[in-house]
């Protein structure tokens, strides 16, 4: 294929309304996404008593974490039997009444254990509606653009989310200073309401025989059932299997220390100013942003396993950069290729398994591969425990080291991986 027209079919996908509305409404939730995760955690590190800050910075990862887990096998149920569009719409709504309150609870904080309670009790809440959105939302572009297209609407989709989230992290410090942290957090309920607007305006729906709805009811033991069968049939499909694992080890050891510590890491062991942890943290979605650029234009690439290998890879690597020295330039060298590298697993892996598994089960298949990200937040806890006794500048070299190592053991036990291809992943 020529590059002209590996370029069209990258660009193939935005002549879909629907999916450019899809997308618009993505790029702004994930453009005012890291204003509350920044807000969160610098209202935290503020207010905390200083011998368990560290702890409770942690405790905001794990509230996410067990939300996520909690309810990212659930939503994929759900999103293989509702209207996803419909879903999505539900979910943003709750979303905007979650913001509310945590917005409330930081302008009325007295730092006491009542208001810590409640926060983080919130945030958990806040996170299931998250997962529930996360694969509902993916498991939806191929309901709207067919298999053939699929592989450039997901890249043209994290396109839209890294054009914003640099933008997003550069202004953050700015706007925390300016609005202060509940004024900063209210802020980002924008997103949502422009999410809600474009899925309104959005015309597909899906048809009872895609959601393979058999009767109005859905119970309890529905839910079971649906989500027994997705776990089985991920646990028996060696690819899916392995990728996801892949994606479980990598996250898990890596983003709680580059991402949910990484403003900690960055403002009290490299020296970086508040207002301008944004700037130095935007560089991750500065690497995330010329990879999707690149899956995008490369779309039609088969080899998706071998993607999936050489992000993990890069991801490993750029995390022994940020944490082996405590520099500026190394924190900045190492959010470029973090977010490049996750961006290539992340977007490689979502395509490889979008064309493996049936629509029937996509929704849940897609909930259990969101799942990396639910146990990547829950193993905050045990880094920040492991950081405060060891402290961050002993410990995160360690976790640099075994990230490497364990991604290296998986890619080389597991070749079917990367060897798994567009092509050939139905059979």
């Amino acid at each position: 294929m020529n590059s002209t027209s590996t370029k069209s079919r990258g660009i193939a996908p935005l002549y879909n309304r629907d999916f450019r509305l899809l997308i618009v409404g993505f790029a702004m939730g994930q453009m005012l996404m890291p204003l509350q995760f920044f807000t969160q955690i610098l209202w935290v590190q503020e207010y905390a008593p200083k011998n368990v800050w560290l702890i409770l910075v942690a405790l905001i990862g794990a509230s996410r974490g067990v939300g996520a887990l909690t309810f990212g096998l659930y939503g994929g149920a759900l999103a293989d039997r509702f209207d996803r569009r419909w879903l999505l719409l539900v979910t943003q709504i709750l979303l905007i009444l979650t913001t509310l309150v945590i917005s409330a609870v930081l302008y009325f904080s007295d730092g006491s254990a009542l208001t810590f309670i409640l926060f983080f009790a919130v945030t958990f809440i806040s996170a299931g509606l998250h997962s529930i959105d996360a694969p509902t939302r993916l498991a939806l572009v191929p309901d709207i653009l067919g298999p053939s297209l699929t592989p450039a609407g997901l890249s043209l989709n994290q396109v839209a989310g890294q054009l914003a989230m640099p933008v997003a992290l550069f202004g953050t410090g700015f706007i925390i200073e300016g609005l202060g942290f509940s004024g900063a957090y209210l802020f980002s309920v924008i997103g949502n309401l422009i999410m809600i607007v474009c899925l309104a305006l959005m015309t597909h729906r899906s048809t009872k025989r895609e959601n393979n709805l058999e009767r109005n009811s859905y119970g309890f033991m529905d839910t079971i059932k649906d989500v027994r069968y997705g776990l089985k049939y991920a646990r028996h499909h060696s690819v899916v299997f392995w990728t996801i694992m892949l994606l479980v080890c990598m996250m898990g050891l890596g983003f709680p220390a580059t991402a949910n510590l990484g403003p900690t890491w960055l403002t009290t062991v490299v020296g970086v100013k508040i207002s301008h942890v944004g700037i130095v943290a935007m560089n991750w979605g500065i690497g995330s942003l010329i990879a999707a650029l690149l899956l995008t234009y490369f779309s039609s690439v088969e080899r998706r396993g071998a993607l999936i290998a050489g992000g993990a890879i890069l991801f490993s690597l750029s995390f022994m950069i940020f944490v082996i020295d405590h520099k500026v330039v190394n924190a900045v060298i190492g959010n470029l290729g973090l977010g490049a590298g996750v961006t290539i697993t992340t977007v490689s892996s979502t395509i490889l398994i979008q064309h493996i598994v049936p629509n029937e089960v996509r929704g849940r298949i897609m909930s259990i591969l969101q799942l990396n990200m639910g146990f990547a937040q829950l193993m905050t806890m045990p880094v920040a425990i492991l950081g405060q006794w060891l402290t961050l500048p002993v410990l995160f070299p360690i976790l640099a080291a075994l990230t490497v190592t364990v991604v290296g053991m998986i890619l080389i036990t597991q070749p079917q991986l990367i060897k798994a291809r567009l092509d050939n992943s139905h059979q």
